[in-house]
């Protein structure tokens, strides 16, 4: 490929990966306005994001096998079909169950843009151009956060909260044209369909302990952004009392974290390998979760909160597209189905963990920052605890000889 080549490749499978954070991204300004158009209590409202998690995380284990049986783009386009229909009905529900389902609705469609992304650029690259890929692709994704409750703030002072989901319909639309015509089939070993195949397939990709610690370290780790997610609307607009305009500002800000971190890591990752980067990258991140802690337990106020979530943030953008890589690296021949289990796991927990936000009421900063730092120090214990095993058992072997 080119260079713009390249560029527009990884641009169209960004919008195929940013539907997810779009669809939850721009209603979150709106969130108490809907709240009271249903009479619906926050509770319900976490629900919402609750929903979309599950059914994000189920539906990626269907589309993965089928984008490996029939290729990648069918299967694109029939779900980015599905979240284009949802998110125009959205628009039209006037009850909070029927909204709540719709979301879930809306989740089995545009989760289909996220495991096949993955599994095209496993198909197309090796590991260190995966990483720097992946890098790239957050890089161009970490738009849709940055502008999405901006835009989603507009959007709703202007025309009402219904029209953000005439938005977010459009731009289904749009990505099915983008994927229609812009992206060519990478599934070069297409399989002919079997229940069998399919669950062999997942057990091979299942009991490789490589792929698991990459996988559930990467999830725990990605996890906490769904946590801030569910919870930062109602610390910084209630608790903190900032307008859903400055809302959106800090939280583009927060992303521009990430993007910056992505961006990074990809020309790193050209220089040293991503097993070099995580180890330094988890440390960070748990530097600052220790840090997040200690302001919420003292109280020190916005400032405080605000930037160490930031370095927070800005830490996953040397995890992420690492874990990523060196996961999918195992599975060329099952990229949909390592993709699948991979974002199925992701979020699962990214569901759970949106979930606890709301059953423990993490709206304010100490909660908030203990269930999200929760998350990392997890995602670290697990990544070093595979390596402290394999040192283990090398210094084992060294006294026995």
């Amino acid at each position: 490929m080119t260079k713009s080549q390249k560029f527009i490749f990884i641009t169209i499978l960004a919008y195929m990966s940013a539907v997810a954070p779009l669809a939850t991204d721009m209603y979150l300004p709106a969130m108490e306005r809907i709240a009271e158009s249903f009479g619906a209590e926050p509770f319900h409202m976490q629900l919402t994001l609750s929903a979309f998690f599950v059914a994000f995380s189920f539906g990626q284990l269907v589309y993965g096998p089928l984008s490996d049986t029939f290729g990648r783009k069918i299967p694109a386009l029939f779900g980015i079909a599905i979240f284009a229909l949802a998110s125009l009905a959205l628009n039209f529900t006037d009850d909070i169950a029927v909204f709540i389902a719709l979301r879930f609705v809306q989740a089995l469609g545009g989760c289909a843009g996220v495991v096949i992304a993955r599994a095209v650029i496993n198909d197309t690259f090796g590991v260190k151009d995966a990483a720097a890929a992946f890098a790239l692709m957050m890089v161009v994704g970490s738009l849709a956060p940055m502008l999405a409750p901006t835009l989603g703030s507009f959007v709703e002072n202007t025309f009402g909260w219904r029209f953000i989901f005439d938005v977010l319909a459009f731009c289904g639309v749009l990505l099915w044209l983008f994927v229609f015509f812009g992206l060519k089939e990478s599934n070069r070993t297409r399989k002919s369909f079997s229940h069998k195949a399919i669950l062999q397939g997942y057990k091979k990709v299942a009991t490789d302990t490589k792929f698991l610690t990459f996988m559930f370290s990467g999830a725990l780790a990605m996890s906490m952004i769904f946590a801030y997610i569910a919870g930062s609307s109602f610390v910084f607009m209630t608790h903190f009392g900032l307008t859903n305009s400055s809302y959106g500002l800090i939280f583009g800000l927060n992303a521009l974290g990430m993007m910056t971190g992505s961006n990074i890591n990809a020309f790193l990752v050209r220089r040293f390998s991503p097993y070099s980067i995580l180890p330094y990258a988890f440390c960070a991140m748990s530097v600052f979760c220790v840090l997040l802690v200690v302001g919420g337990v003292l109280n020190l106020g916005f400032w405080v909160f605000e930037v160490n979530l930031f370095f927070m943030i800005s830490s996953l953008g040397f995890v992420v597209p690492n874990v990523t890589s060196l996961a999918m690296a195992r599975f060329k021949s099952l990229s949909g189905t390592a993709s699948a289990l991979f974002g199925f796991t992701q979020f699962a927990l990214a569901g759970a963990v949106s979930a606890l936000v709301g059953v423990v009421e993490a709206n304010s900063p100490l909660p908030l920052a203990l269930v999200m730092s929760g998350s990392l120090v997890c995602a670290s214990v697990v990544y070093f605890a595979k390596h402290w095993f394999l040192v283990r058992r090398f210094f084992m072997r060294w006294r026995r000889k």
